[in-house]
């Protein structure tokens, strides 16, 4: 009852607070110029696409966009660093797939198997505590029996996100989502040096600059897609599926993000709710 008195007074405040309805207008205004400015740049540019269900910002849409133009195999996915409140992959359990998601945090995997019971009673999601390094990524990934082709691997780690990649064998993912430092743009070449204990101290040392990601995907078989709006994730996919469905140019350059910390501060029109998880 309180919870619920709490959740109306902010939805009237959000629905009448001037101030607030302007911000809210402007980011709104600022958004849509950015998607159309990226669309007239590119027809196939997948910032235009873009949505937010349960994502950080916009990578619902981007995913949903992606697996449109190449279709999927398993609609199997594995992402690593959850959130329970957002991640890349809780829209996706809502329209028929199935997944891991691994998180060093203990409190976090908590919070998280209590809000996704029902998906997990259901067995289209498992969650396991694990901290995954460099030297245990394949066994982890190979002890949830995981193996071959699935559609997506999302990594969110903030920290040795390269490294693991450059480790990677026990599975082979069509696309790849993985956080970029956009603090270095293109052609910069920077990311952290490598610590199996490596935690984010919530300042800019962190991951990798979207260049060195780039240099290092090709080296796997994957081309770049697109960045999100916000400046943080980056898309890659399998070369022979790109074909002709993405944007020629698949530079780090050509797609670089800039960080846009403030567009995070868009709400959706009404309070999140979890009952959705549920059903």
């Amino acid at each position: 009852m309180l919870k619920n008195f709490f959740n109306r007074i902010l939805q009237y405040y959000y629905a009448t607070n001037k101030k607030e309805v302007l911000f809210q207008s402007k980011l709104r205004q600022e958004i849509e110029s950015i998607k159309k400015n990226e669309f007239k740049r590119d027809k196939k540019n997948l910032i235009p696409y873009g949505f937010k269900v349960y994502s950080q910002s916009d990578e619902d849409g981007i995913i949903n966009e992606i697996f449109k133009r190449i279709g999927t195999t398993n609609k199997r996915f594995l992402e690593f660093g959850v959130n329970s409140t957002n991640n890349n992959t809780t829209f996706l359990l809502l329209n028929g797939w199935t997944g891991v998601w691994l998180e060093a945090s203990n409190s976090k995997v908590i919070r998280t198997k209590k809000k996704y019971e029902v998906l997990l009673k259901k067995n289209k999601l498992r969650i396991y505590k694990k901290k995954i390094t460099a030297e245990n990524i394949n066994k982890v990934i190979k002890s949830i029996n995981f193996k071959g082709v699935i559609d997506l691997l999302s990594i969110d780690i903030d920290g040795n996100e390269v490294y693991l990649l450059n480790k990677l064998s026990q599975i082979k993912p069509r696309v790849i989502i993985v956080e970029y430092n956009a603090k270095f743009p293109p052609p910069i070449r920077k990311c952290i040096k490598y610590d199996p204990k490596f935690i984010w101290k919530y300042d800019d040392y962190f991951g990798t600059s979207l260049q060195l990601l780039e240099d290092n995907l090709k080296n796997f078989g994957y081309v770049l897609a697109g960045c999100n709006i916000l400046g943080v994730n980056a898309f890659f996919i399998k070369k022979k599926l790109v074909q002709n469905k993405f944007s020629k140019n698949t530079t780090a350059k050509f797609h670089y993000q800039k960080f846009r910390s403030g567009l995070n501060n868009i709400r959706s029109s009404h309070l999140s709710s979890d009952k959705w998880l549920n059903e």
